[in-house]
């Protein structure tokens, strides 16, 4: 299970001041649809990364708008690639749920869902 004060405070220090309302309600949202796909899938996963403040994303690497900033994406632990494979092969759930899925290629060991779609559209997207 991923809680919302896992999601937020993995990099609070030191950013607090960026953290507003709306990234605590958003923040909310896509840990309850992680815990549900969690649940669905049976296998409990741990959180790879939740909130980044922009100073983190930047030095991470993160795209320029990550969805990480707004507390919009959350990425789950999966080093075995199962849980990805389990939503390839679960469309209907991630439907249901709402949520967006990086491809994996791009996220070999971790499950990147985001509850807002990305700008193709694609339930299934590259970055």
């Amino acid at each position: 299970m991923i809680t919302v004060a896992q999601y937020l405070g993995q990099h609070l220090k030191g950013h607090e001041m960026e953290l507003t309302e709306d990234i605590k309600t958003n923040a909310a949202i896509i840990c309850e649809k992680a815990n549900q796909l969690i649940a669905a899938f049976g296998v409990d996963r741990g959180l790879r990364s939740g909130w980044r403040p922009s100073a983190v994303n930047n030095h991470a690497g993160g795209a320029p708008h990550s969805k990480h900033m707004t507390g919009h994406a959350v990425d789950i632990e999966d080093n075995d690639g199962e849980l990805d494979k389990f939503c390839r092969n679960n469309v209907q759930i991630l439907e249901g749920i709402g949520l967006w899925l990086e491809d994996d290629v791009a996220t070999p060991t971790w499950c990147h869902i985001q509850c807002v779609p990305p700008r193709s559209g694609h339930r299934f997207f590259i970055p």
